[in-house]
């Protein structure tokens, strides 16, 4: 078997052993990094065996590198890199590499609205139009009636054909001339449909709230989300650059499967992008982690920043249609309740997850979306497996 990387054939090994020596048939692991990342504590009996499991699923699937991050409360207990962020280069993945999060920046967007309903700009149930009169669906009605609650939850009466028909590398004006004439499903509340125009959508009418200039959107996300989320988080390298992320020497190249081959990823992220509230930035473990972290402290920040308050935070994880909130999905598994979201975007793919009654967390992010469609598919299995391995072990 062979993988191709940036214009080269390297050898992979076959049955599992992934991206190593012939003598070694695990993944590679890396250093934790800094020890002050780590919490000064006995490390529970579930975490080896978890961290077993996904590198297992992760070699199953021939992942070419990830990484992985657990957290209790505000305190990270494993935080490691695996494999390679540049295979031809065969640079490791660390926990400084930055990896495309994907739709696991739809949770953060929505994290960014609570704080503008802090700040009293609007409620989650106040009509869009009173604070964005750029918006507008086809259905004047609708119009009318709909909430940033209906947009963050999927319930916008928004099809997923209107993603498909934004033109190449759309801008947010874009996004906003479609959802005015793509037919509506139903009224706002009616019907669940998961959409990234919507949840964008979203994210444009807060920033248009606080003040934003409609003609530079995508710069005065970046304003907001910086301003409300990753700054007072403490997420000092994550961008929504695409520009910023690429020259960054940590940003991992991405791979995709073609027929028996891995191989290397022409990316197509770009500045600008309409969607970007729906699945933007650029992250790295330590700091997804922090994000992750806040929730957990219900709007307090490992730093001990008040982000968010706990009100207005705890309401984006009430479910509505197919137990989905204001950007995360909410299910109970063995009595457990686990909050998390998945990720896909330019063959990156990613997984953040917390359990508010146990104080656990993790953050999986990977360079390869499914590389090995026969593998055990960790990103999608993920939030169940760690309740499984803490109930179990």
């Amino acid at each position: 078997m062979l993988i191709i990387g940036l214009g080269m054939l390297l050898p992979i090994p076959v049955m599992g052993k992934v991206f190593l020596a012939a003598k070694e048939d695990v993944l590679p692991t890396l250093p934790t990094g800094p020890p002050a990342l780590l919490a000064a504590q006995a490390i529970p009996n579930w975490l080896t065996p978890f961290e077993n499991w996904v590198q297992n699923g992760m070699a199953s699937e021939s992942m070419p590198g990830y990484a992985l991050a657990v957290v209790e409360g505000k305190k990270i207990l494993l935080a490691k890199g695996y494999g390679l962020r540049d295979v031809a280069a065969k640079k490791p993945v660390t926990t400084d590499t930055l990896f495309h999060i994907a739709s696991v920046n739809k949770p953060m967007t929505g994290m960014m609205i609570a704080t503008m309903v802090d700040d009293g700009l609007f409620d989650f149930d106040t009509p869009v139009i009173n604070y964005a009169p750029e918006f507008s669906l086809s259905d004047p009605e609708a119009t009318e009636q709909i909430t940033v609650r209906h947009l963050l939850s999927m319930r916008a009466g928004i099809p997923v054909e209107a993603e498909d028909n934004l033109p190449h590398e759309p801008s947010p004006q874009d996004v906003f001339d479609e959802v005015s004439q793509v037919p509506i499903l139903g009224m706002p509340g009616e019907q669940f449909e998961y959409s990234n125009v919507s949840a964008a959508i979203a994210g444009w009418v807060g920033v248009l709230a606080a003040g934003g200039d409609y003609d530079d959107l995508f710069k005065e996300y970046g304003i907001e989300f910086g301003e409300r989320v990753l700054t007072p988080i403490g997420m000092t390298t994550s961008t929504i650059y695409a520009s910023e992320a690429q020259s960054n020497p940590n940003m991992s190249k991405s791979y995709k499967k073609r027929r028996k081959r891995i191989v290397l990823h022409k990316s197509y992220d770009f500045d600008g992008d309409g969607l970007a509230p729906s699945g933007i930035l650029k992250s790295n473990v330590v700091e997804m982690s922090l994000f992750v972290s806040a929730e957990l402290g219900r709007g307090i920040a490992p730093n001990g920043t008040r982000v968010v308050s706990e009100q207005n935070l705890t309401e984006t994880w009430i479910t509505y249609l197919d137990h989905y909130g204001m950007g995360w999905d909410n299910i109970e598994h063995r009595d457990v309740t686990v909050i998390w979201h998945t990720g896909a975007y330019d063959e990156f793919t990613s997984v953040i997850g917390f359990l508010p009654d146990l104080n656990y967390g993790f953050v999986i992010l990977a360079n390869c979306d499914l590389c090995d469609y026969k593998g055990a598919n960790v990103t999608g299995n993920a939030h169940t497996a760690i309740i499984d391995h803490i109930l179990d072990y």
